[in-house]
């Protein structure tokens, strides 16, 4: 194919060497995991676009998109039929993933932004996409609440080893299981996205940090999803790699039989062996002295008076 024109790679605030740089920090990542982490290969076809410009870049060549070749990346003009939206797209009877640019200048920022969606793409052939799901139950006081206090005992649970991280462990789910006593038609959302959005933003992490990178990067997660003024679109990127990296921890291959519907946390209460107090509904609230639950309460509670002004 010809080399793509001067014109074309001027009008970008990218140079050509620059995405391919990208691009072979990608391959390099997926060739180091090797499949080895979900049993396939996350070196799918990426399109990487800029809308300001009309310019597109790929690592795959592609006659419907006509792209031109430049070196080891193709390049080409936005066509109409593709959306700039971030997420899988189908063309070709190919899955791409459409990731719009700017990207972050951090190479592990950007990365985890490429794998994340590299991940959506394998999902439907993984039997990991799910149902539909709306958390909106999450923009209440209670639910808040009690899903703070789920966040801070797998905080613990990071921090801890033996018997100090299981019953951090433990704690996480009895007040998990209380919130969804008090919004139980909830329960298969949060599951939902838990499993189409956590395990996308766990299998990124994974792939571009160290395992003690990784702890550290989520617990300055939580500190900075903590101040969010809604978790309605964002709890499940914390909570779900936290159970995740809690999972890896043991000698389960949790990986093999996930499915779309499952409670990731329920897998982990498994793994640990974890036998869950009789009544679980009176131990949450006994225990949720021990992490500043009548803190976390004045918080929600302002956060509450506020909104309602």
């Amino acid at each position: 194919m010809p080399l793509i024109s001067c014109s074309l790679s001027m009008a970008s605030p990218y140079e050509l060497p620059e995405i391919e740089a990208i691009f072979m920090e990608t391959k390099a990542l997926c060739s180091e995991d090797n499949g080895m982490l979900w049993g396939r290969t996350l070196d799918v076809p990426i399109l990487l676009v800029d809308k300001e410009n009309g310019i597109i870049y790929s690592n795959r060549p592609s006659e419907k998109l006509g792209l031109t070749s430049y070196r080891e990346i193709y390049t080409g003009i936005l066509p109409d039929f593709i959306a700039v939206v971030k997420g899988p797209v189908k063309i070709e009877n190919q899955i791409w993933a459409v990731i719009p640019l700017p990207l972050p200048s951090d190479k592990t920022e950007r990365q985890c932004i490429l794998l994340h969606e590299a991940f959506h793409c394998l999902q439907p052939e993984m039997d990991l996409k799910p149902e539909p799901y709306s958390n909106q139950h999450l923009d209440e006081m209670e639910a808040r609440f009690w899903l703070k206090l789920e966040w801070k005992a797998l905080e613990l649970a990071l921090k801890n080893e033996g018997e100090n991280k299981r019953q951090a462990i433990t704690d996480a789910i009895c007040f998990r299981f209380y919130r969804r006593a008090l919004y139980s038609k909830c329960t298969g959302c949060e599951n939902r996205f838990e499993i189409h959005e956590g395990l996308a933003e766990y299998t990124a992490q994974k792939i571009c940090r160290t395992d003690s990178d990784l702890k550290l990067y989520l617990q300055d997660k939580l500190h900075e999803i903590w101040q969010s003024t809604s978790f309605v679109n964002c709890f499940a990127y914390f909570s779900g790699p936290v159970y995740a990296y809690l999972l890896d921890g043991t000698e389960t291959n949790w990986r093999l039989n996930l499915g779309a519907s499952d409670d990731i946390a329920i897998l982990v209460q498994s793994a640990y062996d974890i036998a869950l107090p009789f009544d679980i509904y009176m131990e949450a609230e006994e225990r949720s002295v021990l992490y500043n639950g009548a803190q976390i309460m004045g918080e929600e509670l302002d956060r509450e008076m506020a909104f309602n002004k």
